[in-house]
C-alpha cells in the first residue's frame, strides 16, 4: 500500500508538503511520475512543473538514508536502486484558482490529487492511503474538509485518513479545505451536499431546491444512481467560471453574482447559467465518468488520449444540461427556447463551422479547443455547442422517425446498460451505430452530415415538425445573443453597417480581438491586436466607438486609424450588412393535439 501525507506548514507560501512512502523499492530504480493532464480537461498541463523540490530516502525501520533521485523526463523521476521502502519528501506550489489544479493560502485550500500526488510505477493498481493534516496557520482549528474519498479515520468533515482502491480512484476525489457552508438534500435517498466557499449573499435555500430538482431529473433519465453520496464543491469569487466532473463529486467555480438573490423570485440569466453548470457536471457522473470512450479505459495520464467522440460526451451533456432545467421546472419554456436559440446563434457566428467537422473538433481538442487564438472563430467549431445542437437534431429526428416512441433518452439508457454500468469503454463509431439502431436507417444521412461534414444542421425543419418555429434575423444590438426578448422591444432591426471584428476594451484602449475571415475589416487589412484610435478622423474610446458605429450605414466607407504595435496606420473599411446569424425559437400558433402531446413527451411540460 502506498502512503501519502499532505501537510501545509506555511500556507501563505502556497506550498503543500507531501510525504510519500513506497513499501518496497524497485531494484532497477523506482520511478515516480506526476500526471500530465487531468481527466475531463483535454490539454497537457504538465503538473510536474509545480514541484518545487523533491528528495528520496531508503527506509530501514526508523532510519532514513538519502537516495539519489534524478528527473528522467518532464514528469518522471527515478530513484537510486534499492529494495528497501522508499520515502519521498516533496513540495508542490499551489496557486491555481481553477477547478483543475491546487490552491492554498492561510484562508482556504483546494486540490485535485492529480496535480499533487505522484504515482509509483508498478503500484498504480495497488491500494492507497492518504493522510491530510490541518495547515499550520491561525484559525486552522475552524477549518473543515470536504471530499467523497473514503474516510478511514477522523471526524466527519474533519482532517484525517482516507483510502482508495488504486491510484485512479485516489485522484478522482478533489478536496476542499477551509471555512465553508454546507447545504444538504437527498435524491432518491442518496445524500447530496452543496459545499460553498467564498463570501456571498445568495439564497442557498432556493439554490438547494432547484439543484435537487435538476438532480432528480437526471436520475430519473438513467434510472440508476451510481454513487453512494455526491458533493458539489462550489467556490464563488468576483470572477471566474468553470466545472470539472468526478465520479461522485464536482468542482465548480462561478462569480458570486450568479447566486440567486434572497427574496427575488425571478430567474436571471446568470442564475440559469449557474444551474446549467450544476446540471452539466452532474450529468457527467454518468456520461464521461462511467460511459466513456474506449481510449479512456484506463486513462493514460502520461500521454494524450485521442477520441473522435467528444461531440457526444460533451455535446450530448450540454444538450441535457439545459433540457433538464426545463424538465425539472426551474425555468420556463420560453427561457429554454431562448437558451436553444442562443446556442444556435453562437454557432452561426462561428465561421470555423465551415472549416472543421465535429469529429475533427473532438480529435483535435488537445491542440485547438483548449488553446484558442485570435483566429479560432474562423478555423474551428465547439464540440460543446455544435455537439449539443447535433444532439438536439438526433433527438428530434429519432422522435419523428419512431412516431415519438423512442428518443435520445433511449440512447443514453442503452449506453448506460451496455457500457457505463460496468465501465466498459465505448468504441469509436459505436454511438452512431446505436443512434441508427434506435432511430432507423433514415438517420444515417443526418448523422453523417452532422458529424463528418461542415453542413449546417437542418434544425428549422426538425423543429417545425414538432411545432416550433425557428427564425434567423440580424442582431439588434451589440449584446444581442439571440432569443426573443430583444426583438419584442425593437422591431426596427440592427440596420447599421458592421466592421466584422470584435474589440476588447483594455484600460481605455480599443484592441482588435479577432476579425471575421473575408469580412469588412480583414479585407481592409485590419488584424488582431491592432489598436483602433479613430474613425473618420474622430478619436474613439470604448463609448465613443459604440456611439459612432450606431450611426454608420451599410456600404459606407469608413476611414479607420489604428496602431499596429508602434506604427501608425490608416485604411478604409467598406461596411457590410449584418448577417442573419441571430436565432429565435418560438411556439407555432394553433398547435394540434398531436403536436402538444409530442412536445410534452420531449420536454415533459404540459401544453
Amino acid at each position: 500500500m502506498i502512503h501519502y501525507e499532505v501537510n501545509a506548514d506555511k500556507p501563505a507560501s502556497h506550498l503543500f508538503n507531501i510525504r510519500m512512502t513506497i513499501p518496497k523499492g524497485d531494484e532497477n530504480g523506482q520511478q515516480v511520475s506526476m500526471p500530465t493532464w487531468i481527466p475531463g480537461s483535454y490539454l497537457i498541463r504538465d503538473f510536474a512543473r509545480h514541484i518545487v523540490s523533491i528528495e528520496a530516502f531508503a527506509k530501514d525501520q526508523e532510519t532514513l538514508t538519502p537516495l539519489f533521485i534524478e528527473k528522467i523526463n518532464s514528469n518522471t523521476w527515478q530513484c537510486e536502486k534499492t529494495a528497501k521502502p522508499i520515502v519521498l519528501n516533496y513540495t508542490v506550489y499551489a496557486w491555481d484558482p481553477s477547478v483543475r489544479g491546487a490552491h492554498l493560502d492561510e484562508h482556504h485550500g483546494f486540490f485535485n490529487s492529480c496535480c499533487l500526488l505522484l504515482s509509483a510505477s508498478h503500484y498504480e493498481d495497488k491500494p492507497c492511503k492518504l493522510l491530510v493534516n490541518p495547515p499550520k496557520c491561525q484559525g486552522a482549528d475552524t477549518w473543515r474538509v470536504a471530499t467523497t474519498l473514503t474516510r478511514t479515520d477522523g471526524p466527519s468533515w474533519g482532517f484525517g485518513s482516507f483510502s482508495a482502491k488504486n491510484y485512479d480512484e485516489l485522484i478522482d476525489h478533489p478536496f476542499e479545505m477551509g471555512q465553508f457552508e454546507t447545504v444538504e438534500f437527498k435524491v432518491k435517498d442518496i445524500p447530496h451536499t452543496i459545499v460553498l466557499s467564498g463570501k456571498h449573499d445568495g439564497d442557498l435555500t432556493r439554490l438547494k431546491e432547484d439543484v435537487q430538482k435538476i438532480c432528480l431529473a437526471h436520475c430519473e433519465l438513467f434510472g440508476e444512481i451510481p454513487f453512494e453520496r455526491y458533493l458539489f464543491l462550489l467556490t464563488v469569487l468576483k470572477e471566474g467560471y468553470g466545472g470539472l466532473e468526478h465520479r461522485s463529486s464536482t468542482a465548480l467555480l462561478a462569480p458570486r453574482e450568479f447566486l440567486p438573490i434572497k427574496g427575488d423570485k425571478t430567474t436571471s440569466r446568470n442564475y440559469i447559467t449557474l444551474l446549467a453548470l450544476f446540471s452539466h457536471e452532474y450529468f457527467h457522473a454518468w456520461n464521461v465518468k462511467r460511459i466513456k470512450p474506449e481510449s479512456f479505459v484506463p486513462y493514460d495520464l502520461n500521454h494524450k488520449s485521442y477520441t473522435k467522440q467528444l461531440w457526444a460526451f460533451e455535446g450530448i451533456t450540454s444538450y441535457y444540461d439545459e433540457l433538464a432545467l426545463l424538465r425539472a421546472k426551474v425555468i420556463t419554456l420560453e427561457q429554454y427556447l431562448d437558451l436553444l436559440a442562443q446556442t444556435l446563434t453562437r454557432v452561426l457566428r462561428t465561421q470555423g463551422r465551415f472549416r472543421q467537422t465535429l469529429v475533427d473538433a473532438s480529435f483535435d481538442a488537445w491542440i485547438k479547443y483548449y488553446q484558442p487564438n485570435e483566429n479560432s472563430s474562423n478555423s474551428q467549431v465547439s464540440y460543446y455547442l455544435k455537439g449539443s445542437l447535433a444532439a438536439l437534431a438526433f433527438d428530434l429526428a429519432i422522435r419523428n422517425q419512431s412516431n415519438h416512441q423512442k428518443s435520445l433518452d433511449d440512447l443514453m439508457r442503452t449506453l448506460w446498460s451496455n457500457f457505463g454500468e460496468n465501465i466498459v469503454g465505448v468504441p469509436e463509431g459505436k454511438i452512431e451505430e446505436l443512434l441508427i439502431e434506435i432511430g432507423g436507417e433514415k438517420l444515417k444521412k443526418l448523422i453523417f452530415n452532422a458529424l463528418y461534414t461542415t453542413q449546417d444542421l437542418p434544425l428549422e425543419s426538425l423543429l417545425a415538425a414538432i411545432g416550433l418555429k425557428l427564425t434567423l434575423r440580424t442582431a439588434q444590438s451589440n449584446d444581442d445573443m439571440g432569443g426573443k426578448k430583444l426583438s419584442q422591444n425593437n422591431n426596427n432591426g440592427f440596420k447599421q453597417g458592421i466592421f466584422e471584428f470584435t474589440l476588447n476594451k483594455v484600460q481605455g484602449r480599443l484592441m482588435v480581438a479577432s476579425v471575421v475571415e473575408n469580412g469588412a475589416a480583414m479585407n481592409a487589412g485590419i488584424s488582431s491586436q491592432d489598436e483602433i484610435i479613430a474613425l473618420n478622423g474622430l478619436r474613439v474610446d470604448g463609448d465613443a466607438f459604440d456611439k459612432i458605429a450606431k450611426r454608420l450605414q451599410v456600404g459606407q466607407n469608413v476611414r479607420v486609424t489604428y496602431f499596429r504595435q508602434d506604427t501608425l496606420k490608416e485604411t478604409t473599411v467598406n461596411l457590410k450588412a449584418a448577417p442573419l446569424d441571430t436565432a429565435e425559437i418560438s411556439m407555432m400558433e394553433n398547435l394540434s393535439e398531436p403536436q402538444k402531446k409530442n412536445l410534452t413527451a420531449w420536454l415533459q411540460v404540459e401544453f
